[in-house]
């Protein structure tokens, strides 16, 4: 049974959330969220000052944005804005991160934050969660000296700016590091207002995996493929996230109390993760499909798209999949001992799947170096895999109530104008790179999913993904 105030969870009420979350069975699994408070609100803005007072262990203040400009309800640029309203306190050093063409989250990018860290007394960061993610990781690679960091977030894009880690391009390869939380977050749902449309709507799309990475999480423990699993970081999100995808026109519509009740659910998205300690709550197979995406831009000589569209999309497909392994999945036709692939041969798939995305071939070094460590544990868990097929049908009766019909997310989705095509991105998406992604998504990194599970039974082929292709089109989505 779901403890009801978990499934209400309010992240304004940071206390509150702790003690519900201290009288959760097996609750000394779950790691504590180092956040002072939370606010979210109309006219949050007005809190920055005093709240940097708070915090800040002397008068200097390093204020990290991104180029872009980003306007208020009534027009007045916001990063401006801040900036004036700090300097009636503080001694303001703005760094504005920027590169041609979009900014990444890259250790370079961070470093320059990091040199400056020295001379701060606290850092506020503004913006997507790029810049975030930025700040995050910057502070924590500074070590136990660095200074407090506060964040105002300027929309509803990602839920990356609420938990203790960092999504990284190293190598060409978009990794997941522990970063650190920051020790304010605020939403001022004035400015989340006036944000455009396809952003808040991107962090919608984030939370499609609401549907397919707690399975992905609990798959990969029951395989012994992970050391940790609790219902906890999922079951504070799925209630509310429900009831959002109901009111998914609302959404469209630009509904002020359906954008806090976003704002609610994506920030607790963020924080599940934080309890778990890894991304596993809220990142599964549907976000290793968008980290492949990414990883093309540059050769595709394009920008990046929103990251919770490209999600979103990406999660009917993983909805499709899970789909198959509950309802046509046999684990009778199974041949345990052919589920076991030759290591050199995996190295050269990998090989054969990123060896393209740079000269150097840095980025198949990158995902072997991580997928080998999979494998590894793969084959270390043999008798774990076998139980697991004796036992599929128990396995089933717990994971099928977490997953959603992925024709009743692609509607909802319409109905939220979010993009169903990998096409109809704000990067369009072309199909030989979409379904490039789709398949070799599982060889990119560390993580389980249940793509990996196919894989290794021998299900997971092109024909399997055309299959795939095949049935998303059949909602009006996918490729």
């Amino acid at each position: 049974m779901i403890d009801p105030r978990l499934q209400r969870a309010d992240v304004t009420r940071l206390d509150e959330l702790r003690e519900i979350l201290s009288q959760q069975k097996d609750a000394e699994m779950l790691c504590p969220i180092e956040m002072e408070k939370i606010s979210i609100g109309h006219g949050a803005i007005n809190e920055l000052p005093q709240t940097v007072r708070r915090v800040s262990r002397g008068r200097r203040v390093l204020l990290v944005t991104g180029p872009t400009v980003i306007l208020d309800r009534e027009g007045e640029r916001v990063k401006e804005k801040i900036r004036a309203m700090l300097e009636e306190s503080f001694e303001v050093n703005w760094l504005v991160i920027s590169e041609p063409g979009v900014v990444h989250a890259t250790p370079e990018n961070a470093a320059k934050i990091g040199a400056l860290l020295g001379e701060a007394d606290c850092v506020v960061g503004v913006g997507s969660g790029t810049i975030c993610d930025l700040c995050k990781y910057a502070t924590h690679d500074f070590g136990p000296a660095a200074p407090p960091l506060v964040i105002f977030q300027t929309a509803l894009s990602v839920n990356a700016f609420s938990d203790n880690s960092s999504v990284m391009l190293i190598n060409g390869v978009k990794r997941t590091v522990h970063s650190c939380y920051p020790r304010i977050l605020i939403i001022d749902l004035d400015v989340i207002a006036a944000a455009p449309a396809e952003m808040n709507v991107s962090g919608y799309g984030d939370l499609i995996a609401t549907w397919t990475a707690p399975v992905d999480w609990y798959l990969a423990y029951t395989l012994g493929m992970t050391d940790v699993f609790h219902t906890a970081p999922s079951d504070m999100i799925r209630t509310q996230c429900a009831e959002l995808l109901e009111n998914s026109a609302k959404l469209r519509a630009g509904d002020t109390k359906t954008l806090g009740e976003l704002a609610n659910v994506l920030t607790l998205s963020g924080l599940s993760m934080g309890l778990a300690n890894e991304s596993a709550p809220a990142s599964g197979s549907e976000h290793v499909m968008s980290h492949l995406i990414d990883m093309t831009a540059k050769v595709r000589n394009t920008g990046i798209c929103y990251h919770g569209t490209q999600v979103a999309v990406s999660g009917i497909f993983s909805g499709l999949i899970w789909q198959y392994l509950l309802e046509e999945f046999d684990p009778a036709k199974v041949d345990v001992e052919r589920c076991y692939p030759d290591p050199a041969e995996m190295e050269r798939r990998v090989g054969a799947a990123f060896d393209w995305l740079d000269e150097e071939h840095r980025a198949s070094r990158e995902c072997w170096s991580d997928y080998r460590q999979k494998l590894e544990r793969w084959y270390a868990n043999r008798a774990r895999f076998t139980l697991f097929l004796e036992n599929f049908a128990e396995f089933k009766k717990t994971a099928a109530p977490w997953v959603k019909d992925p024709a009743y997310i692609a509607a909802c989705m319409h109905k939220a104008g979010a993009p169903c095509h990998y096409r109809d991105l704000n990067y369009p998406v072309d199909a030989k790179t979409a379904i490039w992604a789709v398949t070799n998504c599982h060889l990119m990194r560390k993580r389980f999913s249940v793509i990996d599970l196919l894989n290794y039974c021998g299900v997971w082929d092109n024909a399997f993904v055309q299959k795939l292709t095949e049935r998303a089109a059949a909602l009006d989505a996918g490729v």
